[in-house]
């Protein structure tokens, strides 16, 4: 066969990065438009994302307000009229709540009338109508109720009230929260948007609530028809329109389920394209820098493979038959590195892969699968709504005993331990070793007194006696546990607070378990 004709090795990769990159090029500059619209889909896509966190935030403020009126309603203050006690009493709630002067408390009964209200000093004047316009529904349902913005009685500034129904004896009262909207308006601020980005909180009506630019300004107006229209059209959406200030923006909106109000979040239109003008640049930047750069690659990479790439002819085929690959020196480490690697590539990898996830020691996964497996669980509590508990474990005397009897008795000691904590743990747990002395177990779906009585039992099985060769010798554990979500939401803060319950287990005086307190 003749060759000297033949293309070679180098002028073939140069054509072949050509017909790869070229076409390619190509797409791209038909595609640059497709991906513009893509990019800025996902962008409104991330901050409609975005919007529902926010939302989430608002609700939580909400709901932690409406358990604190549930609880005052049992104070055995009301039934016997004791309105003066009551009164210190709402104002230790608020002290509570870190209000900061922007919430009140006000009772009163089912036609209007104010007994207390923490605004004013007690035994003020107090008005003998409300303006609370859902306060009706709360004797009707006999449900908490929350408002949209009105003018107080009292105040006579723009409110929010939380309100739920309180029965004492026959009288019908109800317990409101009157919150300013500055309060919403300080969750907002809180977010801290991209600059440019304007959030606002709007009520059932479509009035705005709160604002992150121009609070006082547009404070209880109306929001735009267009709004309002898209608001009562869907729960949530994205669409282009112009602000009350003229601004033309992207709108992304989510209207809460609990409040049923709803929080809108206006991209401008100018920061929008910037950003993706940004994109389409680096796409446009990153083509022609990939063509220069394999035409470049390809052509001194292949003179260089030319000369090597009969030298893995032989051996590859001898693979392929199931002999001994032999493979001289190629003078190319790739080329060399192949031949050496093809034996050797799975078994490798396998090695690999568990020494890089389990304690060599013992066998359990250790702190990186740990941390791994947890952080993956917390996400699916957090879509499936479970719990999850985590109990950090640290052996009480092994120092003693690995000192006193050496390094391979503490070894052994370990082993013990490891295959204990197994014992007593369900298949569906799991076991590591975290480092040195210090053992961890992630309890999926177990709540913190289930965990906790499992625990108890893993004290007393890790403190029997251990018989090692012609040694006994005897160990204690403390345990610190911590549960998803009432100790925390993250893995960093389940394990710091596991970690803490397990030394104050220690200070306690060792051999016992410690839950962490809640947030």
């Amino acid at each position: 066969m003749k060759t000297k004709r033949a293309p070679t090795i180098r002028s073939k990769l140069v054509l072949l990065v050509m017909a790869c990159v070229l076409p390619a090029a190509v797409m791209a500059a038909l595609l640059i438009n497709h991906d513009y619209q893509r990019a800025r889909e996902q962008l409104l896509a991330n901050s409609l994302g975005t919007a529902r966190a926010m939302v989430s935030v608002v609700d939580r403020d909400l709901a932690s307000i409406e358990s604190s009126l549930v609880a005052l309603a049992t104070s055995p203050y009301i039934a016997p009229g004791n309105f003066g006690a009551f009164y210190h009493q709402a104002q230790n709630v608020l002290k509570n709540q870190s209000t900061q002067g922007d919430m009140n408390i006000a009772l009163q009964d089912i036609s209007g009338k104010q007994y207390i209200n923490t605004r004013r000093p007690f035994g003020a004047t107090l008005p003998t109508r409300s303006n609370f316009v859902g306060v009706q529904a709360i004797y009707e349902t006999g449900r908490p109720v929350i408002s949209d913005i009105f003018v107080g009685e009292v105040t006579k500034r723009p409110l929010l009230a939380v309100g739920v129904p309180v029965l004492s004896h026959g009288t019908r009262y109800n317990l409101n929260a009157g919150i300013y909207p500055e309060r919403f308006e300080k969750l907002l601020l809180q977010q801290k948007l991209p600059q440019g980005w304007i959030a606002g909180i709007l009520d059932g009506n479509g009035k705005i609530i709160a604002r992150t630019k121009d609070m006082a300004r547009y404070s209880g107006q109306m929001a735009p028809p267009d709004l309002i229209k898209r608001l009562k059209a869907a729960t949530e959406d994205t669409f282009e329109r112009v602000t009350l200030d003229g601004t033309p923006v992207h709108t992304v909106f989510v209207r809460s389920s609990v409040s049923n109000w709803s929080l809108a979040i206006n991209i401008p239109t100018q920061s929008l394209q910037h950003e993706l003008e940004k994109t389409l640049f680096g796409l446009i930047l990153a083509t022609f820098i990939l063509l220069v750069f394999s035409l470049t690659a390809a052509w001194f990479i292949g003179g260089r493979i030319a000369n090597s790439v009969r030298g893995l002819t032989g051996p590859a085929l001898a693979l392929g038959t199931g002999d001994k690959v032999t493979i001289p020196p190629l003078h190319l480490r790739e080329a060399d590195e192949v031949g050496s690697s093809l034996m050797k590539a799975s078994a490798m990898l396998q090695s690999a892969q568990h020494r890089a996830n389990h304690d060599g020691l013992t066998g359990l996964a250790n702190r990186t699968l740990f941390n791994e497996i947890v952080n993956q669980q917390l996400l699916l509590c957090e879509r499936n709504q479970t719990v999850l508990s985590i109990l950090y474990i640290d052996l009480d005397g092994f120092k003693i005993i690995n000192d006193g009897h050496g390094h391979e008795t503490g070894d052994r000691l370990l082993r013990s331990v490891a295959a204990r904590l197994k014992a007593g743990s369900r298949n569906s747990d799991v076991v590591a070793r975290l480092g040195g002395d210090e053992f961890g177990i992630v309890m999926v779906g177990t709540s913190m007194r289930n965990a906790t009585t499992t625990a108890e039992k893993l004290v007393e099985s890790v403190s029997e006696p251990y018989v090692l060769d012609e040694v006994t010798v005897r160990i204690s554990a403390s345990i610190g546990i911590a549960a998803y979500p009432e100790s925390g939401v993250t893995s960093e803060a389940l394990l710091h607070k596991a970690d803490r319950a397990m030394y104050k287990a220690k200070g306690l005086g060792r051999r016992r378990v410690e839950t962490a307190p809640s947030e």
